[in-house]
């Protein structure tokens, strides 16, 4: 397969996507014998993980009476299965048409590795539930024994197994209760990393789907049996503690001291719902299950000091009828409701214009009759960084909209100091609309892992990998630039959008700045920051070209924000564009959002922004990058 069917529109080209049809989850992440496997039951290989050779399709020997969900694969070193010396053996969901039938884990054996046989003993494990998916397994070297992590999707539970020979699973425990519990959980992922800067101090990783699109981890202990979240990962997920700010209202007390009341609305103590996951020990709600009555609760008056008000938030959607206001002499400046759903999630408002000045927090609940006829709030925290990117509580591994299912490369060399991860680029609001011809789906690029300290805590950080330097063009460079306005990049006009960018913004400004791209046609993304709130914002309402489908068209424009904390009062930003994506690392890699595009071919315009004010561009670099199937990908 030549480079010239690889230039279809919206082909990716140096993240790696099938010749044709479906990919979604990464599976089976092996490195052996010098190649990088990646399955999603198709095949393909790598000796760089830049450049793939797609392989035919894997899987032999079954009856199709199923379809061979997400999984992972082993190399049997030491034969424990008795398949045979350094077979590779596929570990994965059976799944029986409907979601009526329970899902089983079976196996399928290669001794070539390029063909995988079904086992005919399948399945190796049943506990006869419908949804029971997605294994994960890997060799447990203190206790010479196989671990296997696979999920209750719908019950939002982890179960552990273990296993002498892969065909045999014994229960060892489950985690649950912790994180992001408002959708099927999937994909688990369970490794150790080091904490960088002590080489003495090692973390071990859960990672956990949250679907349709997102990937929250958990730092802990593993001891062959259990996996417990550390003291300071439960402290933060349970209590937000860690939180940059300063808590106004955690509602944990046994009555709302020094609110006011008016009316019924409100219940006149916490609430606390097991079916409800919130911080702390209560929150503010007038949910009740008569559904009658309408009213306020006031809180006492403060004054405005930092840049932010931040504040979960759960109920109905009913502007101005069920909100959260903020009340500036007696007036109400800033008013925020729910998305008619029990689940708590963060939102926020920038007040630093009100710096200063006296202010109120009102709820107000004037809504009667219906499913979603109240209001709840929880963890009113007052910082100068925003978090209002309306997703629940959690350790977020990426907050874009389109990145799903990640899992590490295993049997790495042990001499290699590194985790790499991939994920899937998708979302399944949409994933099977997507406006490309020639398939769906593609992967992330490979991720570089590691755990570093910060002021919130031991924290995830990610960068691309070093090898996709190698298809780096020409260097276009300038520096200590100051910016006003919106600014044309002249220095650098890629010819597709395929490329690099790797920008220092100074922070000391109190202009919003950035970048916009994908300009053409009318359309951009835009990629904005405001230092006042330590907030970045990233835009693609207005991007894509592709417009006949309307249910596309209705999910797919979004805006979002996710909080990034200047480092010596600069941010930097990596960002990786390729023809229907957008991968922006900040920093250190801390805070990282990827996002589908689909712009025209013609939108490959920069520019760069300031906003309010001035911006001094410190540093920038772009590189226009080279096709990985400019080689043969396929015998």
């Amino acid at each position: 397969m030549t480079q010239a069917q690889y230039q279809e529109k919206y082909r990716p080209q140096f993240h790696f996507s099938p010749q044709k049809g479906w990919i979604g989850d990464p599976d089976g992440l092996i490195f052996t014998e010098g190649k990088y496997h990646l399955f999603w039951w198709g095949h393909a290989v790598s000796e760089d993980l830049v450049y793939w050779k797609e392989l035919p399709y894997p899987m032999k020997g079954d009856d199709g009476s199923f379809s061979y969900f997400s999984g992972s694969v082993v190399v049997d070193k030491n034969n424990t299965s008795g398949f045979g010396a350094k077979s590779m053996i596929a570990v994965y969901t059976r799944h029986l048409p409907g979601d009526s039938l329970p899902e089983t884990q079976a196996l399928s054996v290669s001794n070539d590795g390029i063909y995988f046989h079904y086992y005919q003993h399948n399945p190796v494990l049943d506990i006869k539930k419908v949804f029971f998916r997605d294994p994960q397994v890997f060799w447990y070297e203190p206790e010479q024994k196989w671990v296997m992590a696979v999920v209750l999707p719908d019950a939002q539970k982890i179960h552990l197994y273990d296993s002498k020979d892969l065909k045999h699973w014994n229960y060892l425990s489950e985690f649950a209760g912790l994180g992001a519990q408002s959708a099927f959980w999937e994909c688990p992922d369970l490794f150790e990393l080091p904490v960088e800067g002590n080489a003495k101090q090692k973390k071990w990783v859960l990672l956990i789907g949250r679907g349709p699109n997102r990937v929250q981890y958990f730092l802990g202990s593993f001891d062959g049996k259990t996996f417990k979240a550390d003291e300071e990962t439960t402290a933060y997920l349970r209590q937000g503690k860690g939180l940059p700010g300063r808590l106004f209202a955690g509602f944990d007390e046994t009555a709302l001291k020094n609110w006011k009341q008016s009316g019924t609305a409100f219940n006149t103590q916490p609430t606390n719902l097991d079916s409800v996951v919130h911080l702390g020990n209560g929150f503010a709600s007038s949910f009740k299950k008569s559904g009658e009555g309408v009213g306020t609760l006031t809180s006492p008056a403060f004054t405005i000091r930092e840049s932010a008000i931040n504040f979960l938030i759960a109920g109905g959607n009913h502007p101005e009828k069920a909100s959260i206001n903020l009340l500036v002499d007696g007036k109400t400046v800033r008013t925020t409701t729910a998305d008619n759903s029990s689940v708590f999630k963060w939102k926020g408002w920038d007040v630093s214009e009100f710096k200063g000045k006296k202010a109120s927090i009102q709820l107000v609940d004037e809504v009667t009759g219906g499913k979603w006829d109240y209001i709840s709030v929880d963890h009113i925290l007052f910082s100068d960084v925003l978090m209002n990117q309306n997703l629940e509580h959690a350790l977020w591994l990426d907050y874009g909209p389109d990145f799903y299912a990640a899992r590490t490369w295993r049997d790495i060399d042990q001499k290699s100091k590194r985790t790499t991860m991939l994920g899937w680029l998708g979302n399944w609001d949409y994933a099977r609309d997507v406006p490309t011809t020639w398939g769906k789906g593609f992967e992330s690029v490979p991720r570089e892992l590691a755990l570093i300290k910060q002021g919130s805590g031991i924290r995830m950080v990610q960068q691309p990998i070093p090898e996709l330097q190698k298809l780096r063009k020409a260097l276009h460079q300038f520096s200590n630039r100051e910016i006003s306005g919106t600014a044309e990049m002249k220095e650098f006009k890629p010819a597709k959008n395929t490329y690099e960018l790797e920008v220092t913004f100074d922070t000391r400004t109190s202009a919003t700045f950035g970048l916009n791209l994908l300009v053409g046609e009318d359309r951009k993304l835009v990629v904005q920051y405001n230092p006042t709130t330590s907030s970045l914002t990233v835009d693609r309402t207005n991007c894509t070209d592709f417009a006949s489908n309307q249910e596309f068209n209705q999910k797919f424009p979004l805006k979002w924000q996710a909080p990034v904390i200047p480092i010596h009062h600069q941010l930097r930003l990596h960002i990786l564009v390729d023809q229907s994506s957008v991968e922006i690392f900040t920093n250190q890699g801390e805070v990282v959002v990827s996002a589908l595009t689909f712009p025209a071919e013609s939108q490959t315009g920069i520019e760069l922004f300031a906003e309010n004010g001035k911006v001094t561009v410190l540093d920038l670099k772009a590189w226009e990058l080279s096709s990985i199937w400019a080689i043969t990908s396929k015998p």
